[in-house]
């Protein structure tokens, strides 16, 4: 099923892409968003999307490898996490190539498996623990992991008022920043540059074996 749609896919961007139309439809960019939730690599959406020609830095945003922080904890981050970034990764493009700019933030999900391992290390202060828990509460709300959860009361079972974004706007615009442009950064240069291959197998490496970096 996964390689039919990525075939279906790739036809439907080079069929757009010869008639002069928009090539990142809302049916496209929906079909897109349910094989990232179905666990596809990153790095096939990203060849999709150079395909697409699609700007060289959201590309490389796309396939670049997940940051995180601590030395000894990092296998303490759950396995929805780590899905949780490529969807948020591919969400968060989509949407900035529908604005037509290109962002400077990395996700809520990115802060959260940088911040995670941290915490086993070393207590966080007032304002990093806000940042934490407003990341926590954001992407647990978003990709709902758990069945059966009441994510309604999820800041009473967290035991925290409800933390929002003005609150922790400094200090995270400031992480998701450097997370974002060290993703770029340490992407491969050869992305974006219209490599004449075809779409990963959708079977290729999952996301916990792609490489990961330490911000601290």
């Amino acid at each position: 099923m996964q390689q039919q749609s990525l075939f279906d896919i790739e036809q439907t961007i080079k069929n757009s892409k010869l008639k002069g139309e928009k090539i990142l439809t809302p049916n496209l960019q929906k079909m897109l968003k349910i094989l990232a939730s179905m666990g596809m690599d990153r790095k096939v959406f990203a060849c999709l999307l150079e395909l697409a020609e699609v700007d060289a830095q959201l590309i490389k945003y796309l396939a670049g490898p997940t940051i995180t922080g601590g030395r000894e904890w990092r296998d303490t981050i759950p396995s929805w996490v780590w899905q949780a970034i490529v969807i948020d990764r591919l969400d968060t493009i989509l949407e900035e190539v529908d604005k037509g700019e290109i962002g400077k933030l990395a996700t809520p999900s990115e802060v959260l498996a940088v911040m995670m391992p941290i915490t086993f290390e070393v207590p966080l202060s007032w304002e990093w623990t806000n940042v934490y828990l407003y990341c926590s509460h954001t992407s647990l709300i978003k990709h709902q992991p758990f069945p059966n959860y009441n994510y309604d009361k999820l800041w009473e079972s967290i035991g925290s008022t409800p933390i929002n974004y003005k609150q922790i706007q400094h200090d995270y615009e400031n992480i998701a920043t450097d997370i974002r442009t060290r993703v770029i950064k340490s992407a491969s240069n050869e992305w974006g540059k219209k490599l004449k291959q075809k779409p990963l197998e959708s079977n290729q490496s999952t996301e916990i074996n792609n490489p990961q970096l330490s911000l601290f």
